[in-house]
């Protein structure tokens, strides 16, 4: 009887009930988007160079644009050749694969819905790993009653169609999404077990270097993760361990500065001119000034204030002398340079992005297939409650956002302090970085992109907040839970 109370894998059942969450999961999004009428994302633009590297094509070349673009998703693609479209993204690669399984499935067309399947797999893995290292009672059911309220919550939060959707479609947000829910499962994961675990700890720089290789804005997140991996040296005292850390830590770096280098000159300058003209001078109150500093002709004036994709630009966009005298003497550093210097401007543009922050789903593309007979541009209403309250109901202000970011450093850095097993700091850390990672990932894009498209670009902060405040939740959870048992055990002990 002592035994089964004090195991992990007895009394308390986090166990099983983590391969029976993992196994509801499966059931649940496969019924949400891949049963008729299926769920995606329409493709905003974005999709054909992930479709060249991944061996995939169109199915019809002569296909409208209102067709192919923005109003509808797409179930069914062809195979092709492989190329590199001059963007490189390690999501490609699970495209990839899942184009291989399609394949041996079908060799004539592509299911969307097997991608589909791949990134429920491994989303069903990430709350499967969270569940099964939750924090811990020594009453069984008190484990069992906490352990469904955090199954019921990341369900609730995480698998809203909000963020399952983008599962069936060829952005790089689903890859990103299921990476950091993997490395901070594995990171919980390695700090709750006994003993050091090679496999659990491949798991986490697997998932951090697909996280920061997902899309050039999340680089800096893998430095952010860097620093909680040397952190990972002092929980064994075991020099393997240390030696595996350390070669952990440099694969982390070094890819993370790749994805920075290597980005094509091509999307450097489509990004640089959304900084620019789309960032910094849209809604400058003296555009002239902002040029002059920056070096930038005045003759670009007629620029201030549109992106990269207008039709209707005085000056083209890919005019040559507008990338010899503007895009090729301007770098990213010149722009994050520009708000340090100009705090008000920065805060300008950080109360724009809050405006746009807590919406998860694009309102400008639609969910179904032509198939479904909806309406173009049509969005789905099912299991949309938490995506649907955030976007209507959480107040969209920098002062609210700056806030619980306060209050939760605050209580982390109070149990940091009060705490002296290094198991337990390192899963605060943990938590500290998923916060720091939303804050690159709110600031980044303003430096990175300007204004254009905020609510897409601010994604991967959806994402780390809603990790925060899930992890907010539990963690009062667990101390109600803790203080229950404190009490029923006073109780029996006639206290």
């Amino acid at each position: 009887m002592q035994h089964s109370q004090t195991s992990l894998d007895g009394k308390d059942g986090r166990k099983q009930l983590a391969w029976f969450v993992g196994m509801a999961t499966i059931a649940f999004v496969v019924g949400l988007i891949m049963i008729p009428p299926i769920l995606g994302v329409a493709d905003s633009g974005d999709f054909s160079r992930v479709l060249g590297g991944a061996g995939l094509t169109h199915l019809d070349p002569q296909e409208s644009y209102a067709s192919r673009y923005f109003g509808y998703t797409h179930q069914y693609f062809g195979y092709g050749g492989y190329s590199f479209g001059g963007y490189f993204s390690t999501h490609v690669i699970l495209v990839a694969i899942a184009g291989w399984i399609g394949r041996l499935w079908n060799g004539q067309l592509f299911d969307i819905r097997i991608l589909g399947v791949c990134y429920t797999l491994l989303f069903a893995g990430a709350i499967t790993l969270l569940i099964r290292y939750s924090p811990r009672f020594d009453r069984g059911w008190m484990q069992l009653a906490y352990s469904l309220l955090f199954a019921m919550l990341l369900l609730f939060v995480f698998a809203d169609v909000g963020y399952t959707a983008y599962f069936q479609s060829f952005f790089g947000e689903p890859f990103a999404f299921i990476a950091i829910l993997l490395a901070v499962a594995s990171a919980l994961a390695i700090a709750s077990s006994e003993e050091p675990s090679r496999a659990l700890f491949l798991l986490f720089i697997v998932a951090v270097l697909a996280l920061a290789t997902s899309k050039i804005q999340n680089a800096p997140i893998g430095f952010a993760f860097a620093l909680l991996t040397w952190r990972m040296m002092a929980l064994y005292a075991d020099r393997r361990w240390r030696r595996f850390v350390t070669i952990g830590i440099v694969i982390i770096v070094i890819g993370s500065s790749l994805m920075m280098i290597i980005a094509p000159d091509r999307l450097k300058h489509v990004n640089l001119y959304q900084s620019i003209f789309y960032g910094v001078l849209k809604g400058s109150d003296n555009v002239e000034a902002d040029m002059k500093e920056l070096g930038i002709p005045l003759k670009y004036k007629v620029l201030a204030g549109t992106n990269y994709f207008q039709k209707d630009t005085v000056i083209p966009q890919n005019d040559p002398l507008l990338h010899r005298e503007v895009l090729e003497q301007l770098s990213h550093k010149d722009i994050a340079f520009y708000y340090v210097s100009h705090p008000a401007r920065g805060l300008q543009k950080l109360k724009a992005a809050a405006g746009q922050a807590f919406h998860i789903r694009p309102g400008y593309l639609g969910n179904y297939d032509r198939s479904a007979g909806k309406p173009s541009g049509a969005m789905t209403s099912q299991f949309n409650l938490w995506s649907e309250w955030k976007a209507r109901h959480m107040p969209h202000t920098l002062f609210v956002i700056s806030g619980f970011y306060l209050l939760y450093y605050l209580l982390l850095m109070h149990i940091w302090v009060r705490s002296e097993s290094r198991k337990i700091r390192f899963g605060l850390e943990t938590l500290m970085i998923v916060g720091i990672s939303g804050a690159f990932a709110f600031a980044v894009p303003l430096i990175g992109d300007g204004e254009a498209d905020l609510a897409k670009h601010l994604f991967m902060f959806n994402v780390c907040f809603d990790m925060m405040l899930v992890s907010v939740v539990m963690g009062i959870a667990y101390a109600i839970g803790k203080r229950i048992i404190s009490r029923s055990g006073r109780v029996s002990k006639g206290v």
